[in-house]
């Protein structure tokens, strides 16, 4: 076994540990601020374990921009201390923490007005370079017109006067999420996905909270007890909330659909990402090796807690967003891929419904002695706000504090990254960095693995086996939709290669890792 695997014996394992014996801290939530919760709560000695309906990261966490960044828009909206902690968590998270999952992203702002945007924009990316207090990343740069139609040809060059080139970072969140979830694992979390929070169960008079836990994939029904309860649910908030407390004031949460586009790499004529400022909030067209990802939409969401579909209306929008600053318009059929998520935000009286004006600061509410709920927050954060809830957790269990120490434990995947690069190259190492030979391994057992995919050559056939005996995937939407991310990665996803990988996956159930 490899330290932090998690398998479908494993998952079983976690599911007897924490029904055996009273749990320190119960997480509820496989999400960003989930796995995080429980990695800090197990490196500062608490026993903890991680329960999930679904899938690591099966919410929000997987739906993002893809974007690890300080939030450029929330300088202009005032809010400085937000901007300030999101870049120290971004220069720590490309530096030390995964190295091998975020990297360095050059981006332009494009500029319409001569006189008073430049100073403007160049005075606000100024702070943005120095608020982090690192040089990890290149400083700011003003881009003439002919530079911005040089990096970008495909930009509406009379529309744009020049522009500022600065830095952020990109990311794969889903593989983010799994490398937080393998690395709690690692620290001797137990982690049991597809296991969902059915109810609390009455007051014992003990100090201790029992849940009912129902596995999802046999319905068998589980008690776990624990001294504290941590709701990291994200959109699911209120819902998991009111089984813990009948005052529904406690909970306050905003859900905010947005969307994002895949489009073919062909699609577009450019060299770096855009970020272009609308009516509503701002443009994101981010380029990778095989795609183009364009977001976002930022509107209140009332239907409830589950993931929305993108619409027609939601997909016309962001292409005529595009229409307006390109030199040929994005087609309908270009787009092969979309997907939407719910952010939770803290819902904020003034914002009067409008959601791009809402807060992306975090609240650690508490529903009852030893439960609490996190919500608000974005991506790049999740570090401070697991922080935040264990403090609170350490106080309400009246335990002497104990220092985080997250911020220097790099997650599974980049410890040894630089030894690793000498030895491993290619798509492996971008997608597992120093673990990648665990899938070598997989090859080594069995050669036909080496394989590619049916319509994936990128992909290999051991990758299929290693999401399933090494990275907790179960369903098959776990590995298409999140461990190899195929719809974004492919142009089409043919209906040989969803065949292949779910036999893939039948055969990997039955196996356990050496």
């Amino acid at each position: 076994m490899f330290p932090g695997s998690i398998s479908p014996a494993s998952r079983a394992q976690a599911l007897e540990a924490m029904t055996e014996t009273p749990l320190d801290l119960l997480v509820v939530g496989a999400g960003a601020t989930g796995c995080g919760t429980a990695l800090d709560a197990a490196t500062r000695g608490l026993r903890v374990a991680i329960i999930d309906k679904g899938d690591i990261a099966g919410g929000t966490s997987s739906r993002s921009s893809k974007l690890v960044h300080g939030g450029l828009r929330y300088l202009q909206q005032g809010d400085v201390a937000l901007v300030r902690e999101a870049l120290r968590e971004r220069d720590l998270l490309l530096t030390t923490l995964a190295p091998h999952l975020v990297e360095p992203l050059p981006f332009v702002l494009p500029l319409r007005h001569r006189l008073w945007e430049r100073p403007y924009v160049g005075a606000g990316l100024l702070l943005y370079d120095t608020l982090g207090g690192s040089r990890a990343l290149p400083r700011h740069r003003h881009v003439s017109r002919k530079r911005l139609q040089q990096q970008f040809p495909g930009l509406r060059g009379n529309a744009f006067i020049g522009g500022i080139g600065f830095h952020d970072c990109r990311m794969d969140d889903s593989r983010l999420a799994v490398a937080l979830a393998r690395t709690a694992v690692r620290e001797g979390a137990h982690l049991a996905t597809y296991s969902e929070l059915e109810e609390a169960l009455p007051d014992a008079g003990d100090g201790l909270h029992r849940v009912r836990v129902r596995d999802v994939l046999t319905g068998d029904a589980h008690v776990v007890t624990a001294r504290a309860v941590a709701l990291c649910v994200g959109v699911w908030a209120p819902e998991a909330a009111a089984m813990f407390t009948a005052d529904h004031t406690v909970i306050d949460v905003t859900r905010s659909k947005g969307i994002h586009i895949r489009l073919p790499r062909a699609a577009i004529d450019g060299d770096v990402a855009l970020i272009v400022p609308t009516e509503r909030s701002v443009l994101f067209v981010i380029p990778s090796d095989d795609h183009w990802l364009v977001g976002t939409t930022d509107t209140e969401w009332t239907d409830g807690p589950e993931p929305p579909e993108a619409t027609e209306a939601d997909i016309e929008y962001l292409l005529g967003l595009l229409a307006g600053i390109l030199v040929e318009p994005v087609r309908r059929d270009q787009v092969s891929y979309s997907f939407a998520g719910l952010r939770p935000l803290v819902r904020d009286q003034a914002m009067g419904g409008d959601t791009a004006k809402a807060s992306r600061e975090h609240s650690v509410a508490r529903l009852a002695p030893g439960v609490l709920a996190v919500v608000g927050g974005k991506w790049t954060t999740y570090r401070v706000m697991a922080r935040d809830v264990v403090d609170t957790v350490l106080a309400d269990l009246g335990e002497a504090p104990r220092e985080c120490r997250t911020a220097g434990i790099p997650l599974v995947g980049s410890d040894g990254i630089e030894e690793s690069r000498d030895r491993l190259a290619g798509l492996l190492l971008r997608r597992y960095g120093s673990v990648a030979g665990e899938v070598r391994s997989l090859i080594d057992e069995d050669p036909s693995l080496a394989q590619p995919l049916a319509g994936a050559p990128q992909f290999c056939q051991a990758e299929v086996v290693h999401a399933c005996v090494h990275e907790g995937a179960v369903r098959l939407e776990d590995v298409v939709d999140r461990r190899l991310r195929f719809g974004l990665h492919l142009d089409e996803v043919p209906a040989e290669l969803l065949d292949e990988a779910a036999a893939l996956l039948q055969r990997a159930e039955e196996r356990r890792p050496a």
